[in-house]
């Protein structure tokens, strides 16, 4: 029988709260410990989770009930909870971005390898059925040679949102704003699916909100099999609309809204199959317009997944080298704008 295992959620909140509510429903996975620094927040949480609440990092995660740290801290606050947990021999969930620069991604993913413990980063939309669709799809060469792929992030985030917290829109601790924070599960979906981006020319503006950050970004994109494409994010474009990643070949092309098929059109296609795809999973949810938009399912779907790894001691479906990717591309997007010059991946 499968053993059940103890989780420390590091940060209670918003996405903490996310991450308890997911756990309590894995048969084999419970919430042990809360750690936060703010103790109202921590408390509440563990009271709500029967968990204990430690407002200790070092005691939290070498608690002897916590065999995986979920990691829900401030972007920026990534890198410390994560090599505290993988030095106490804890495996580790990232939340989006897996940290906030390459070099202290790099710290996270060497510090986990170097202790033996399994890393993962919060992307829900890869396992979404209709991601993996298109990735089948297009790697099997059905849409021909790829001419074109974009991603847009045309969200809304009101004044009061950044507000309400201390970090949010920050350099230090979000890392950047509307494309690090908001618009970086469409880009790893974008380089998941249409491959590696050799270099990058971009500008960035903060035209609607009193913050550090980027508020709107656009970026044209050399990939290295030779096709461009582009990155538009904002937090600006009132009401909101579904992130959509785009892949045009000269034979096919796929678009996909927050993950989900809305568009399936290839020279082969059998009888039925558009109809087929755009079925194949019901909308579920998007961030678009508020925080709490999104569906908690593929949360549910990735926690799963990497207890099931450590289980059967396989890889997860998303390692740490994956996460890396889109901070690497979002990095030299906020590089290309400081500089006025396209910026070399």
């Amino acid at each position: 029988m499968s053993k059940t295992y103890g989780f420390c959620i590091a940060g209670a909140g918003f996405i903490g709260g996310i991450h308890a509510e997911v756990i309590s429903l894995i048969s084999n996975a419970r919430v042990a410990v809360i750690y936060d620094n703010n103790e109202k927040a921590g408390k509440e949480l563990a009271k709500k989770t029967g968990a204990e609440y430690i407002s200790d990092l070092e005691k939290a995660v070498n608690n002897s009930d916590v065999d995986i740290v979920s990691i829900c801290t401030p972007s920026g606050a990534h890198l410390e909870v994560a090599i505290k947990s993988a030095r106490a021999q804890k495996h580790l969930i990232v939340e989006k971005p897996i940290e906030i620069t390459v070099e202290r991604t790099n710290q996270i993913i060497n510090e986990a390898q170097k202790n033996g413990v399994m890393l993962t980063c919060i992307f829900p939309y890869r396992f979404l059925n209709g991601v993996k669709a298109a990735k089948e799809a297009i790697e099997s060469g059905r849409l021909g040679k790829i001419v074109l792929s974009n991603a847009y992030i045309k969200w809304y985030r009101s004044d009061g949102y950044y507000q309400a917290s201390e970090w949010k829109g920050t350099y230090a601790m979000d890392g950047g704003g509307a494309l690090m924070n908001q618009g970086i599960h469409n880009v790893d979906l974008l380089q998941y699916l249409a491959g590696k981006i050799e270099n990058i020319f971009a500008w960035t503006r903060t035209l609607a909100h009193d913050i550090e950050t980027e508020d709107t970004v656009v970026a044209v994109l050399n990939f290295s099999d030779g096709f461009l494409g582009s990155i538009e994010a904002s937090t600006a474009c009132w009401p909101g609309e579904s992130g959509k990643v785009e892949v045009f070949g000269d034979k096919g092309t796929i678009i996909l809204s927050d993950g989900r098929i809305t568009r399936w059109q290839i020279h082969d296609a059998k009888e039925n199959e558009e109809e087929k795809m755009l079925d194949l999973e019901e909308d579920k949810g998007s961030g678009a317009r508020s925080v709490s938009g999104f569906s908690t399912e593929m949360h549910y779907e990735q926690i799963n997944d990497f207890i099931d790894a450590i289980e059967k001691n396989r890889e997860p479906i998303i390692l740490g080298y994956e996460a890396r990717k889109s901070v690497e591309i979002i990095r030299a997007i906020y590089s290309s704008a400081d500089k006025d010059r396209p910026v070399n991946l």
